[in-house]
């Protein structure tokens, strides 16, 4: 073999032993043949063998940053290029990570609506009735007062609420003072006797220090701390606690907004922990995550009752998960799954998925198309989503910023290289395992040289 004759290659690495030891295998571009390979993918190993291949003028490779550097050192102007299929393979991998733990197993759309012309007068009104019931009494009595202050009549406001007519005369002859007690929720209420049990201790105190007990002797009788006594025989002091109804800000608080929106973008418990801490937050990070779980139950509520219609009908179909990961690597027309339909209904309804879905598309228009121009572009673009995952796609990618353009301006790719490595696997299950590394670079060679595998 004259290896002053080899110019342009792709090298990638195999297993020797899976997990253990790796080598790297070396095929010329212009031949489709294997030219050598070694038992050994590290740094410093793959620059020395890469010298002796003085006329390199071209590299294909996968995005291996230790194979990027070796070529860099062994032959500083060659033109490195990155593989368009593991580019691909890595956005598209980096966007399911992302989709995974943001969708359910099962993703829940709207039907398209049913014209109302369809629907008859009667399901009007009966719907009408079943929204009604879900009223409040002080909501009904809200909308009595509303509809009295238009003019309506007391039989049409009755069937209007579908409120019975003695029920519309016991709210409008009530006092204020009745109304508010009939309103009351039972918490309101619960409050009330406790601030009724503990003003009738407070009264009690203060009618035994008039008779002319003293303060201990009180605190002894009631069975209450002096100090108590102190404070109840103040007649500023209120048996309703000063703090009720307002609610003490949590250590959360002022960094709300905040975790909300790192939660619409995917960020772990520990990822928003690690990023207030540094911004003052000194709480626990199990405080976060109930905050996340009560925020994702809040939304699943909401989003529940946004699908249902007035009788409590689901009116949305399930779409499952993966149908949705397999449109980031198929057209819609393979998958029979899913039409475009109710992708659209999708994208209406999940707008992160709809800007993945366009985004990876984007990425393969530029490396099926060779357009170079929209790269930058691009990147800003997926780097502006503040997405983590998406995030982690872009650093690599301007790490290795000139071998992905030339990615992008020239035809070669590393498909030769996959094809060798598989050829390289039969001789060596042929062999086994039993036989050294050179034995096995030997008969690799020797096959290549004579064309038995090809």
């Amino acid at each position: 073999m004259d290896k002053n004759a080899v110019t342009a290659v792709c090298i990638d690495d195999f297993a020797t032993k899976k997990r253990e030891t790796y080598g790297t295998i070396m095929i010329d571009i212009s031949t489709h043949k294997i030219v050598d390979m070694i038992n050994s993918r590290d740094y410093v190993d793959v620059v020395e063998w890469l010298k002796t291949f003085p006329n390199i003028k071209t590299v294909s490779r996968d995005g291996s940053i230790s194979y990027r550097n070796a070529i860099k050192e062994a032959h500083p102007d060659a033109i490195q290029v990155s593989d368009r299929f593991h580019l691909l393979k890595n956005l598209t991998q980096y966007c399911k990570d992302y989709i995974m733990k943001t969708l359910n197993q099962k993703v829940s759309v709207p039907l398209p609506s049913i014209p109302m012309k369809n629907a008859d007068k009667t399901d009007t009104m009966k719907n009408s009735a079943i929204i009604n019931k879900k009223l409040t009494l002080k909501e009904k009595y809200e909308r009595i007062n509303l509809l009295l202050i238009k003019g309506y009549k007391k039989s049409y406001i009755c069937k209007k609420l579908n409120l019975d007519l003695r029920t519309f005369d016991k709210l409008i002859n009530m006092t204020d003072k009745e109304r508010e007690k009939l309103f009351q929720t039972k918490m309101m209420k619960k409050h009330e006797e406790t601030v009724a049990r503990k003003q009738e201790k407070i009264n009690k105190v203060r009618e035994m220090f008039k008779h002319g007990y003293s303060k201990a002797a009180i605190a002894r009788e009631i069975g209450i701390d002096k100090r108590t006594v102190n404070k109840y025989l103040d007649p500023n002091y209120s048996a309703v606690h000063a703090s009720y109804g307002v609610k003490k800000p949590g250590k959360l608080s002022t960094f709300i907004d905040e975790i909300n929106c790192y939660i619409g973008q995917g960020y772990t418990s520990a990822n928003i922990d690690e990023i207030i801490r540094k911004k003052g937050y000194n709480g626990s990070i199990s405080s976060i995550r109930h905050y996340i779980s009560e925020w994702k139950h809040r939304c699943k509520k909401e989003y529940d009752k946004d699908k249902s219609n007035d009788n409590g009908d689901k009116i949305s179909e399930q779409i499952e998960r993966e149908n949705l990961i397999k449109l980031l690597y198929k057209p819609i027309e393979e998958i029979k799954m899913i039409t475009q339909e109710q992708l659209n209904r999708v994208f209406n309804e999940y707008l992160f998925y709809a800007i993945i879905y366009h985004l990876v598309n984007e990425f393969r228009e530029i490396l099926l198309e060779k357009n170079i121009s929209k790269l930058e572009e691009w990147i800003d673009k997926a780097d502006s989503l503040k997405i983590h995952e998406i995030e982690s796609f872009v650093k690599g990618l301007l790490k290795d910023i000139d071998a992905v353009r030339n990615a992008i301006i020239y035809d070669f790719n590393n498909g030769l290289a996959e094809g060798s490595v598989n050829k390289l696997k039969v001789i060596k299950r042929i062999m086994y395992g039993r036989c050294s590394f050179d034995t096995l670079r030997a008969k690799v060679l020797l096959f290549e040289h004579m064309h038995k595998i090809n």
